[in-house]
């Protein structure tokens, strides 16, 4: 069999020197230096931690993403399951699929909540859809810490995609999908038109929205635009269009500036574009690769707007920092 690491995250959050690492077979995060130094380790109460390393016990459910604050603390995605969401498949239910056969989605979709928890395992809220203590989220597709205690969440509500911002696990206010005026634009009437991605910026004054555009005639890609919003707002500013369906939305940076990842050298290498905040293209970032390029998973940046890479190489998980 092919030697793949499962049990690990798509990306692993770092701050200042930090890095977390979630065991979700057993629910337990484990805390590293940047030097790959176990520092402590958080979650099972029966886990038997390491002699000389601290383990703090909290009863986690299914470990979903976490995240990293800029003071260090953690957030975690804990997937609650309960009779009413199990669902229980016939024993044999394997042998009846067809060869090659496979899936990575669960058959039902677990509710979670967000925990605020300390390295050393002190739990500072617990924060639903709504805020804290409030009902749970359905789908959750990216939890993003802002600057001080300011919280981003892009989740889905009825088939929906929002998001939401919470400050000190306060809501703050959220962008719904379907409330976004491109949908109603006149190019509406000629385009399929579908949502990319939203992002934050740190300070929570605005948000980055990407659309790709499909003509209803041909069903072929004829243009990705991005519009900024404010939380509370009803109007769009356009931004930038872009005419490669290669070029993404990828981050934006505290000083406003924002990434565009394209795909160069046959997905050898990456040119993150550096625009400004008004989507004037000003500079660029190379990123090469080291072959083969199915060793890496995951690109993607901290709060003080440093990039990472994970790579999975000889069974072993490493990440590289990009200077």
């Amino acid at each position: 069999m092919n030697q793949v690491l499962t049990n690990v995250p798509l990306s692993l959050p770092v701050t200042g020197n930090l890095l977390a690492l979630a065991d979700n077979k057993h629910s337990i995060i484990k805390l590293f230096d940047r030097n790959g130094r176990l520092e402590a380790s958080l979650g099972n109460p029966d886990f038997k931690p390491i002699s000389g390393i601290p383990h703090y016990p909290f009863r986690f459910g299914g470990i979903g993403i976490v995240a990293l604050t800029e003071d260090g603390d953690l957030i975690v995605q804990n997937r609650i399951a309960s009779k009413a969401t199990e669902t229980t498949e016939e024993t044999d239910s394997v042998f009846k699929s067809y060869s090659g056969s496979f899936s990575t989605k669960g058959s039902t979709i677990l509710p979670s909540f967000l925990v605020q928890i300390s390295q050393k395992g002190v739990v500072k809220y617990l924060l639903g859809a709504s805020g804290k203590n409030s009902e749970p989220f359905r789908y959750i597709e990216a939890v993003i810490p802002g600057e001080g205690d300011k919280l981003f969440v892009y989740h889905r509500i009825a088939e929906e995609m929002r998001l939401t911002y919470f400050d000190e696990g306060e809501l703050k206010g959220n962008i719904r999908e379907s409330l976004l005026p491109v949908f109603t634009s006149p190019e509406a009437k000629d385009f399929d038109i579908t949502l990319d991605k939203m992002l934050p910026h740190p300070e929570g004054e605005y948000v980055l929205a990407s659309f790709s555009y499909f003509s209803k005639k041909d069903k072929r890609f004829k243009y990705r635009k991005i519009f900024r919003y404010t939380f509370g707002g009803k109007d769009d500013i356009f931004v930038k269009e872009i005419q490669d369906p290669s070029e993404i939305l990828f981050s934006i940076r505290n000083n406003n500036e924002f990434y565009i990842w394209e795909t160069e050298d046959q997905g050898n290498s990456v040119r993150l574009q550096v625009h400004d905040q008004e989507g004037n293209h000003i500079n660029n970032r190379r990123l090469p690769f080291a072959p083969p390029r199915g060793q890496w998973r995951e690109t993607y940046t901290d709060s003080d707007d440093t990039i990472y890479s994970v790579r999975i190489r000889s069974g072993a998980l490493e990440v590289y920092r990009w200077i």
